[in-house]
């Protein structure tokens, strides 16, 4: 018989950690594992294979090649490989190990001085490769982990320990297990602390819950600002013949995280809320979404500004209806409410329960800047809005300093209703519950700590854990190009053109009857198939023509009868004689409240809707 060795038990442990720290620092000795490497497959292929050598050559300009014509897949697993440097670097390495391999392969591993060129090789490239500052930061962070269990003692988080740790562009991010019986909140508290310990700048590190194991958290040093410097506005690519433009439909970019992915916020059928101090920045961010609302087609746009129109005047281009004091606000917001009526009324005739938009039947945005300055009956109909616009696609965008209860209203439920919320920087920690709702600042959603402006929170559906994003800088002339570039048939700009020509003051173009200062007449905003609707639910017993139908609602023959065969199927529209519509008048079922709102009592469309809906 004869003994095998095994590494276990009493003995294991010094093979273990020397196994372990050969993995562990395989990158720091990567040079070490070419000479190796080099050594050991030279001498197998002279002796096994000396007739490959061609193959060697083969191998060695097929992979110049590939880091020459940089393909995107290799890009994409490599990121690094971008830079010409590494790439310079890695083609003069497959070189070198190609050309020893080919002389390794005919005349031996340790002919001559084979051995010698191998090591001084070895020595040139191995000096970049240890001096790359991601490799220098790399060991660093694993200094770091090895020692953590030390550093979050001092913090106040012992037996807390680092499972596992990776660098990007601006720092490291680390999984870190907590011991039993400490949770998430322990690690907000302790934030400072541990900021000490690491030896980081004040406020450089993030914390984030793990959702689904409430004994860890994720921790990112912050070790070079992303949000230091502006982040230069992206305008997306003006559209071409033959190119379609964006949807509400699809989410829109406003800025980046910190750890360089983009914050991409769904606005179909959502009310949003912009807190922040002054100098905050919610000007520019408001600019901001106003731009990607702009490039929707499926949009319509109107706003209120309190500050005689001062902040969004160089949108006129894209409003359709712009107030700028409380009088023409209130009849502003009198016709949202009304939009919002017959649309709830449209849906509920046709059983449906919510408003897809299309560009001849938009989502409606009403922009508010200083919420606070409107009237009581302004803030009465806005809260009518956030209570009922969501299903029929009429919401509010809504930018204030503090949204008090005082502040939006002793009785509304606007703040409530607001689905995606943006806190900039705020003076009184209070503030951020305010905006984010009850219990966020103490989840470490402290934007009091928000150090420029344009930096903020968001929080939405998806969007539960405290990431720090900065909005695109969007400048003066930024807005005007990007205000030409999509400029609204009938916007404010166009009817203060015709108010010129015709000079009437009564004239619809001249806008409301709130003063000079507000300016545009409301679009027909609902779109032709609530126009078909409407003059089918109003005719006459003996039904109406299709010319009717086609006066009503601007569209052509092929058009309206591709919607009442439609309605025929559906049982929404019925034929009283030859050549005549009208709409099938829907009968109330018994024991259905009356009074029950009108955008929630429509049925659901399981399919998505019908080709012919809003």
């Amino acid at each position: 018989m004869f003994m095998v060795p095994v590494f276990y038990g009493p003995d294991r442990a010094p093979f273990y950690e020397a196994g372990r720290m050969l993995w562990r620092y395989r990158a720091e000795l990567a040079p070490l594992y070419w000479f190796l490497g080099c050594l050991l497959g030279g001498a197998w292929l002279h002796s096994a294979h000396p007739g490959w050598w061609p193959l060697v050559i083969a191998l060695g300009v097929a992979g110049i090649f590939l880091l020459a014509l940089r393909p995107a897949s290799l890009i994409k697993k490599f990121p690094i490989l971008e830079r010409w440097r590494v790439r310079l670097w890695g083609a003069g390495f497959v070189a070198a190990v190609s050309v020893w391999l080919t002389f390794a392969t005919i005349h031996g591993a340790t002919a001559g001085p084979m051995e010698l060129l191998a090591a001084l090789g070895t020595g040139v490239f191995a000096v970049p490769w240890l001096w790359r500052e991601d490799r220098r930061r790399l060991t660093r962070v694993r200094i770091i982990r090895d020692h953590f269990p030390e550093t979050a003692d001092a913090a106040g988080l012992t037996g807390a320990r680092m499972v596992s740790a990776v660098m990007d562009k601006w720092g490291w991010t680390a999984r870190i297990r907590l011991r039993r019986g400490q949770t998430y909140s322990d690690v907000v508290k302790a934030l400072p602390d541990l900021e000490s310990a690491l030896g980081a700048r004040v406020g450089s590190t993030r914390a984030e819950p793990v959702n689904d194991d409430a004994s860890q958290f994720t921790l990112r040093l912050v070790e070079t600002d992303p949000h230091a410097q502006p982040i230069v506005w992206e305008p997306r690519p003006v559209p071409v013949l033959g190119k379609t433009r964006a949807s509400i439909t699809q989410p829109v970019t406003v800025g980046v995280f910190e750890d360089g992915e983009p914050i991409t916020i769904p606005l179909l059928r959502k009310h949003v809320l912009i807190g922040g101090a002054t100098d905050s920045g919610k000007s520019g961010l408001l600019n901001v979404i106003l731009a990607r609302i702009a490039e929707c087609t499926d949009t319509a746009v109107w706003g209120v500004d309190l500050k005689k129109g001062m902040e969004l005047a160089p949108w006129r281009r894209v409003l359709h209806r712009l107030a700028t004091d409380n009088d023409s606000a209130e009849q502003l917001l009198q016709a949202a409410v009304d939009e919002l009526e017959k649309r709830a009324e449209f849906l509920m005739a046709r059983g449906r329960r919510e408003w897809y938009p299309k560009s001849d039947a938009p989502q409606l945005f009403i922009l508010i800047d200083e919420f606070a300055e409107l009237s009581k009956k302004a803030q009465k109909l806005a809260d009518s809005i956030a209570r009922r616009g969501r299903a029929v696609a009429v919401v509010l965008i809504i930018a204030t300093q503090r949204p008090t209860q005082k502040a939006m209203g002793e009785a509304s439920a606007v703040r409530s209703q607001m689905n995606v919320r943006f806190c900039l920087r705020v003076n009184e920690r209070p503030d951020v519950d305010l905006i984010l709702g009850a219990g966020k600042l103490n989840a470490g959603w402290d934007a009091t700590k928000l150090d420029g402006a344009g930096k903020f929170f968001v929080s939405g559906l998806g969007m539960d854990i405290p990431r720090r994003g900065r909005a695109y800088l969007i400048t003066d002339a930024d807005v005007t190009e990007t205000a030409i570039a999509y400029q609204r048939p009938g916007s404010v700009t166009a009817q203060e053109g015709a108010q010129a020509v015709f000079g009437s003051p009564d004239s619809p173009s001249a806008g409301f009857s709130g003063g000079p200062e507000s300016i545009g007449a409301p679009p027909a905003v609902s779109g032709p198939e609530m126009a078909l609707w409407a003059a089918l639910r109003d005719a006459p017993a003996e039904g109406v023509t299709a010319g009717v139908l086609q006066d009503a609602t601007g569209k052509g023959r092929a058009w309206v009868y591709k919607r009442l065969k439609a309605g025929q199927a559906d049982g929404t529209v019925t034929t009283p004689g030859y050549g005549r519509w009208r709409a099938v008048r829907p009968q109330p079922a018994a024991g259905v409240d009356q009074q029950a709102d009108p955008s929630e009592a429509a049925g659901h469309d399981p399919e998505g809707g019908h080709a012919d809906q809003p």
